[in-house]
């Protein structure tokens, strides 16, 4: 099967630091995928640079078989990757509802605001509240709605579960789980290691800037010299 997202050999930059050093990955359709390593690894770093905010110096991306690389990020999302990036990046003045039309394809599609309150039902009663008196849980679920409205064949999100509360963290997996039965790819970086292990079918890790690591949730069962040697964690 052709993946969906294929990331080729990717060199990036910020100024003179050399941050991506060929980085190769892929999301096949319907896949959830994490990408596991360190603060600083180049995780926030390669998401950034398959949605275009970035571009890189060497390598390519390609999505659905099209070189994506020099779009511009609008017509990324435009293209069908969904973004959830860290830090939400809501618009604070605006009420939840304004915030989740900025993110809808088709305006007026009410059949779609719908599933997203299937999704996230407390949204649904937080409507013409502005996004910044959210709680830090329905701020991210606000973002990830925001995301799905532009109907996305896959999504990245960058380290959902930062500042939740383990309640939350049991509906954010259940969120996922829901997307993946509904068939979306996902690609997911995250610094808890045992909730990546309980929604991804593979697991990439990084260490400075390339990927060291590669290996599906079964392979990994009994690796835990892995997680040490490549996160200093146990999973």
């Amino acid at each position: 099967m052709m993946a969906l997202l294929k990331v080729e050999d990717i060199h990036t930059y910020y100024g003179d630091s050399y941050v991506l050093q060929g980085v190769s990955l892929e999301v096949k359709r319907g896949e959830v995928v994490a990408l596991l390593g360190r603060n600083g690894a180049g995780k926030t770093t390669t998401l950034r640079t398959i949605m275009g905010i970035i571009k890189p110096r060497r390598g390519k991306i390609l999505f659905k078989g099209v070189d994506i690389t020099p779009m511009p990020a609008f017509k990324v999302a435009r293209m069908g990757i969904g973004y959830v990036p860290q830090g939400r990046r809501l618009f604070p003045e605006m009420t939840v509802l304004e915030n989740l039309k900025t993110g809808m394809r088709k305006k007026g599609n009410g059949d779609k605001l719908d599933e997203i309150f299937d999704l996230f039902p407390a949204l649904k009663d937080r409507l013409s509240q502005k996004a910044s008196t959210l709680s830090g849980g329905e701020q991210q679920a606000l973002s990830i709605a925001r995301a799905l409205l532009t109907e996305p064949e896959i999504l990245l999100l960058d380290e959902p579960t930062t500042g939740l509360m383990p309640l939350l963290v049991s509906r954010l997996r259940e969120v996922i789980e829901k997307l993946h039965e509904d068939g979306m790819a996902i690609l997911l970086v995250e610094e808890k290691v045992p909730f990546a292990l309980s929604v991804a079918e593979r697991l990439y890790f990084m260490v400075k800037g390339k990927i060291a690591y590669e290996g599906s949730r079964r392979d990994l069962e009994d690796k835990r010299d892995v997680f040490i040697r490549y996160l200093g964690v146990k999973n």
